[in-house]
């Protein structure tokens, strides 16, 4: 893994780190590849230096590969091999927008992290030929760079960018299935329309239908038949703080054994994980509606 100059070494990649800040509807990952520049003989063939190109990234996880673009170089970055070793640095900025960087967490999946460079440089050579004017010699090097990418460093990336301000997650709609559920997979699609239409309300209508669909696929009879009775005989008197209240009981119920040391173990992917989360959050969010007193006048 190398620059070359016609049959001889420039430079080689020896490490990289990322690191990353916030940008509208996304992020700039920052990757700074570490070279350590080889000795060039300056005197026999001039002097040369090696522009950097941008950089095809892909990202390698326990699910695959994730193609994530180009990573553009700082403009003006050129490395210069001195006539004896040293090292040098090259800043690569990919930039990822709020979308592709869920898609990359949803194939990390909590696990390890692998960028892939496809590492590309033109070397500017003033050639020397006896007899003749000096010439320029311009010859694309390439080559294919990976490296692991520190878990802790990933997650510190992610907090620098606002990733964990506020929580995207890729919910995928159950767009295929038994035939059991098609109508209440047309009813959430239904629902999402309404939603981004503005008509919350009808949301809500095609979200309650869709669970009833569920309920007659066969999901519904596995609750406790005290709550089922609860909530049968209730449903349509309680007012709406109240069912917003039971809901949180529900999610209680739902998360109970988890924070106990001795809990049973449970199998929990990603989607249980989001689930309580985005529960969580949005009840914590609507709570003040309920709880706040209103203020006495005069």
């Amino acid at each position: 893994m190398s620059w070359q100059c016609g049959q001889r070494i420039v430079a080689e990649p020896t490490g990289a780190t990322v690191s990353g800040i916030s940008v509208a509807a996304g992020a700039h990952v920052h990757i700074d590849v570490s070279l350590r520049l080889v000795e060039w003989p300056w005197q026999e063939r001039g002097p040369v230096s090696l522009v950097p190109q941008p950089s095809e990234v892909t990202a390698r996880t326990a699910r695959g590969e994730l193609r994530l673009g180009f990573a553009l170089p700082t403009p003006a970055n050129v490395l210069l091999p001195p006539s004896h070793s040293s090292t040098g640095t090259l800043r690569f900025t990919l930039q990822l927008t709020t979308p592709a960087l869920v898609a990359l967490e949803a194939a990390r999946d909590g696990g390890s992290l692998e960028l892939a460079m496809t590492l590309v440089a033109h070397p500017f050579l003033i050639a020397r030929h006896q007899g003749y004017a000096p010439g320029l010699d311009i010859r694309p090097t390439c080559d294919t760079y990976a490296f692991k990418v520190p878990r802790e460093q990933w997650l510190a990336l992610l907090k620098s960018v606002g990733y964990c301000d506020t929580l995207v997650t890729e919910l995928r709609l159950p767009s295929s299935g038994s035939d059991a559920t098609a109508q209440g997979r047309q009813r959430l699609v239904q629902a999402v329309n309404a939603r981004n239409e503005g008509s919350y309300a009808e949301a809500m209508r095609r979200c309650r239908i869709a669970l009833d669909e569920l309920k007659n696929a066969g999901f519904g009879g596995k609750a406790p038949a005290e709550v089922a009775r609860f909530l049968q005989e209730k449903a349509g008197t309680m007012p709406q703080a109240e069912r917003l209240s039971a809901l949180q009981l529900a999610l209680q119920l739902l998360l109970s054994p988890t924070h106990h040391a001795n809990a049973p173990e449970e199998l929990y992917t990603r989607e249980d994980a989001e689930l309580a989360i985005a529960m969580t959050a949005a009840l914590l969010r609507l709570a003040p509606r309920w709880t706040d007193e209103p203020k006495k006048a005069g």
